[in-house]
């Protein structure tokens, strides 16, 4: 499926809470780097939760790369996850939240 954000930052509700895509450098999916950038939705909400963060995008090169790839379109996978998963739960609330473009349809 490809979807593309209205605007940033995007604020979304999910089963788990309430959550905001940002875009960081750093430690994403296990790897550190100061240079590279990737988007992930982080939950905003206080409790266990709060700041864990889930991929959305792949690493780039760039912070204008990865807003440009979130505000004009980018990939998610639903099947890559099981449907229990918080990833799977957190991607399918991204996918169907208000405002949220779908580039498939």
């Amino acid at each position: 499926m490809q979807i593309r954000l209205p605007q940033m930052p995007f604020k979304f509700i999910t089963p788990d809470g309430l959550m905001e895509v940002t875009v960081r450098n750093g430690t994403l999916k296990g790897k550190t780097s100061t240079e590279l950038y990737a988007a992930a939705a982080a939950f905003i909400d206080h409790g266990p939760k709060a700041l864990e963060r889930i991929q959305i995008t792949p690493n780039a090169k760039t912070h204008s790369e990865v807003m440009k790839t979130l505000l004009t379109g980018f990939k998610i996978n639903l099947k890559a996850h099981a449907k229990e998963s918080l990833d799977y739960r957190v991607l399918e609330a991204l996918s169907t939240a208000q405002g949220v473009i779908d580039l498939d349809n």
